[in-house]
């Protein structure tokens, strides 16, 4: 959906007009509380379908032995 960089701004521009539209109390205007909720959204929902790199699974304990025993 969107690369790292484009959420990371996306997630950033929410924050700040969440801030902002917080301090001038326009957070009761249903525009603008409907945008900030859709874009958060997005960001939220962009988290879950990003195809995320596989995690390498941790070398057993006796896996690093045997290995050490097998190089002396």
């Amino acid at each position: 959906m969107f690369s790292d960089k484009t959420s990371f701004i996306l997630a950033i521009s929410v924050s700040l007009t969440f801030s902002i539209a917080g301090m001038l109390d326009i957070l009761d205007n249903l525009v603008v509380a409907s945008v900030i909720i859709i874009a958060f959204m997005l960001v939220v929902i962009n988290l879950f379908i990003r195809d995320k790199a596989p995690i390498k699974a941790a070398p057993k304990k006796e896996d690093i032995i045997k290995k050490n025993v097998d190089e002396s």
